[in-house]
């Protein structure tokens, strides 16, 4: 149908009108005649759109220092693809009598990139054909239908019972417990030529790294506050000053800054490269990859996640060294030797429960290098800080509820049964200063009332200030377990419900912060626990039973040597460990 000329101008004149009108009301769309806030964040929202992306130069100007980030590190950084020789052309899958064949798949460059990719994130070093002891050093038999007990070696430090009371006597199972406690400490400890083996090497790391580092490095960890066992990492604070931080500043700012941290990165990197030089630091065997491509050994390694930490194996001894910056040696140190004046008991039982954590691989942060240096650390245990906060935490709420001597199994025996079935680590975090268990429902029950910490204070207008509120303060414990909690619903409700159920330990030194925060095997540990309670359960039950029964003579409590309490929960090999020790005592230094 064709349109008369003042059809065509009337139908023309109508399309300008409402494309006029549609310009202004979208230009209106930043407007709002009733709202000058909501008018101004549009505007801001608008704006910030329409902002330009800042450009670096590739040539720094004079006086800017940029820390040196590696190429793999860098943004848009791929892997070089491997020689075209070790490539097919194609890649066909062999078709076999039931399915029909496949047509070949041409291999792209997206093909290539994911496969050297899912190549990369595979360590090259071939731990099966050289296993390192120190990586070994105690490890489980197996589980308990094997009927395997494991390794016995702290019995030779149990004493021998001589008769049916006084001092150094087994009266009943708690007391052989108690004593099988003691012994594994004891034999677990590090004799006078291993403590000196360590004190000699960590001279020699300080004078190593004198020409690298400002200060001198500090020894902390539990080297430092004496619950440190035969195989414990050697754990040093390279001390790095911030003036910025001055306790004569109001406000001091976050001890985690990104200038803060460049400059704990770039301290970091020069011991990782003065170590690296050092033979002491180097493995002699490297795996085929590795001396095709001429790798560097990894022997010292530089993580990023979830803090800036440097690892070094020392290959004479085997022995783990770890570096760290800070301002000072950390406040939780003080807090634990504090703890282990107040209560004795606490170093045999860390021990007992380290060893039958450790045994299972849940005791620490497995080392799992990957090449992108990110989320380094999957499925990590319990730290030992975290560990030692559980049984102090136990240790207070149950104080002087073991008076007398001879009372640690009976100790050991509750600790196991408080975490193992009494709390669930899911939903509920352990406190240590107050000692106690929060969930959600005990940070809701002292929540002040809306009427008097939501409203506003009343405000006198003939004088201007402010009349004393109702409002009630909340204790920074309180605050900072509430904080916690918030962590675990937010990471629910963006679906991550593993870390939503990771185990909660409030630090005693910044009520913020989670000492378990790294845990990743919350339910393990837990049924670790629940199976060693019942493991000693029956192992006291069968003492009891052949120290009354026939064959009292050469039962448990006649001290043969085939005869446990203790390891039937440990279940535990002493190998590796072994091997440790000897490395440690032939040590000839760097």
């Amino acid at each position: 149908m064709r349109l008369s000329p003042t059809q065509s101008a009337r139908l023309s004149s109508q399309l300008v009108r409402r494309t006029q009108s549609q310009s202004l009301s979208s230009q209106n769309d930043d407007i709002f005649t009733d709202s000058l806030r909501k008018t101004l964040d549009a505007h801001r929202a608008s704006n910030r759109a329409r902002l330009i992306r800042k450009v670096y130069p590739r040539h720094d100007p004079p006086g800017l220092f940029r820390p040196y980030i590696p190429p793999e590190n860098r943004a848009g950084y791929q892997p070089p693809s491997p020689p075209q020789s070790e490539l097919p052309a194609e890649i066909t899958e062999p078709a076999s009598s039931d399915q029909t064949p496949t047509t070949a798949i041409p291999v792209t460059t997206a093909t290539r990139r994911s496969r050297s990719r899912s190549r990369k994130q595979t360590p090259e070093f071939n731990s099966a054909a050289h296993p390192r002891p120190e990586d070994h050093a105690i490890h489980s038999v197996g589980a308990v239908d094997s009927g395997r007990v494991g390794q016995l070696p702290w019995l030779r430090y149990v004493p021998a019972t001589r008769g049916v009371s006084g001092p150094g006597t087994h009266s009943d199972a708690s007391a052989y417990l108690d004593a099988e406690i003691h012994a594994l400490h004891r034999y677990l400890s590090p004799t006078p030529a291993e403590q000196g083996t360590i004190t000699r090497l960590g001279g020699e790391i300080s004078s190593l790294l004198e020409s690298v580092v400002p200060s001198t490095p500090l020894l902390i960890g539990s080297r430092r506050t004496g619950l440190a066992l035969a195989h414990s990492d050697l754990d040093f604070l390279l001390p790095f000053k911030d003036s910025s931080r001055s306790w004569d500043r109001a406000r001091r700012p976050s001890p985690n800054r990104p200038q803060i941290r460049d400059a704990h990165l770039t301290l970091l990197r020069r011991v990782e490269q003065k170590l690296r030089e050092i033979p002491a630091f180097q493995f002699d065997h490297r795996s085929p990859s590795q001396q095709r491509d001429q790798k560097e050994p990894d022997s010292v390694y530089l993580s990023r996640w979830p803090s800036l930490v440097l690892e070094a194996r020392h290959r004479p001894t085997g022995l783990l060294l770890q570096f760290y910056c800070g301002e000072d040696i950390p406040a939780l140190t003080e807090y634990i030797q504090d703890y282990l004046v107040e209560y004795p008991s606490l170093a045999p039982l860390y021990t007992s429960a380290r060893i039958l954590l450790e045994a299972r691989g849940l005791f620490g942060s497995p080392r799992a290098k990957t090449d992108t240096d990110t989320r380094t650390r999957t499925e990590a245990g319990i730290s030992p800080d975290a560990l030692l906060m559980l049984l102090v935490a136990f240790s207070k709420l149950h104080h002087g509820r073991f008076p007398g001597p001879h009372r640690l199994g009976d100790q050991f025996l509750a600790f196991l049964k408080l975490y193992g079935r009494d709390i669930d680590f899911r939903t509920t975090g352990v406190a240590v200063d107050p000692p106690g268990f929060f969930n959600a429902k005990t940070i809701s029950v002292t929540t002040p009332p809306p009427s008097s910490s939501l409203t506003r204070p009343k405000i006198n207008h003939s004088s201007t200030k402010p009349t004393p509120s109702t409002h009630v303060e909340i204790p920074a414990a309180l605050r900072g377990q509430r904080s916690l909690l918030a962590a675990k619903r937010t990471a629910a409700a963006r679906g991550n419900f593993s870390a939503s159920r990771r185990l909660c330990v409030q630090d005693p030194t910044h009520y913020m912060n989670d000492l378990s925060r790294s845990c990743t095997r919350t339910a393990q540990i837990q049924s670790a626990f629940a199976d060693a309670y019942e493991q000693l359960q029956k192992g006291c039950d069968m003492w009891e039973y052949n120290r009354s029964g026939p064959g009292s003579a050469s039962g448990p409590g006649s001290k043969n040597s085939n005869s446990t309490i203790l390891g039937m929960a440990l279940r535990a090999r002493f190998d590796g460990l072994e091997r440790i020790r000897e490395g440690i005592v032939k040590d000839d230094g760097c």
